[in-house]
């Protein structure tokens, strides 16, 4: 029976990989029989997420992208052991808790480098010189943070608006090749990360995501990235999908 996603024969690569939705969309990827290589700073996770992977073909690369100048060399190094890559996924990323009052240039920028700036330096890379293959796919992770406001989350929603704005321009600039680029906006995700956010939101008094659906799992939203790397949807580009529970209504 043929199956909707298949990413048989094709390499992608994952950012934010040793942990939550990346560990989770590099786990679908390959038992859709996908090639995956991945990026993360946590090399204990990688080596992790790497032993869980069916097939063979992985492989992970130690990258810190809080430094987008280091990944002129990884890609040099993907591309002499990949060759061409089908797929870019990008969900590496941070998020923090400050109010205006005591928001400063030098955290709001790290915070930038890594949801942002390293993305668009990836996509810089992979898309000259023909890395990504014509016909490939990019996909993101933003959040509905994009388009509503939280109290003390000016950095987090802001560098997922950004995000949200650069998809819709590269599409357009790479639609001549055939390459769709997407992002993905879920509410909340029960990764590490949202668990710790939790956390602390509980100690503020800070509100949650009101969704009537309830929060989604890693594995929904790796899901919807394979869909979306997969040739089934060679005409979705430029857009956010919500992963919401219903938390936009």
């Amino acid at each position: 029976m043929n199956t909707i996603i298949n990413l048989s024969g094709k390499t992608v690569l994952i950012t934010g990989a040793a942990s939550g939705i990346g560990r989770e969309a590099a786990k679908v990827s390959a038992q859709q029989g996908a090639k995956v290589v991945l990026l993360d700073v946590n090399a204990e996770g990688l080596e992790e997420a790497l032993s869980e992977l069916p097939g063979d073909g992985h492989h992970v690369y130690i990258t810190d992208l809080s430094d987008p100048s280091c990944l002129d060399g990884v890609v040099d190094k993907i591309e002499n052991d990949y060759g061409t890559v089908n797929g870019l996924v990008h969900c590496a990323g941070i998020s923090s808790r400050r109010p205006i009052g005591v928001l400063k240039p030098e955290p709001f920028h790290r915070l930038m480098q890594i949801n942002f700036f390293s993305f668009v330096e990836l996509v810089r890379l992979f898309s000259k010189k023909r890395r990504l293959a014509d016909g490939g796919s990019i996909v993101v992770m933003s959040s509905i943070s994009s388009i509503r406001g939280f109290k003390a989350k000016t950095e987090y929603c802001a560098s997922k608006a950004a995000v949200d704005s650069f998809v819709r321009c590269a599409a357009a600039e790479l639609s001549d090749r055939g390459i769709r680029i997407n992002s993905i906006m879920p509410a909340e995700v029960l990764t590490p990360m949202a668990m710790r956010a939790r956390d602390i939101n509980g100690t503020v008094g800070a509100s949650n995501f009101n969704a009537p659906l309830g929060p989604s799992s890693p594995e929904e939203v790796a899901n919807v990235i394979a869909f979306l790397l997969s040739d089934a949807t060679r005409t979705i580009s430029g857009t956010s999908i919500r992963i919401d529970g219903g938390a936009c209504l």
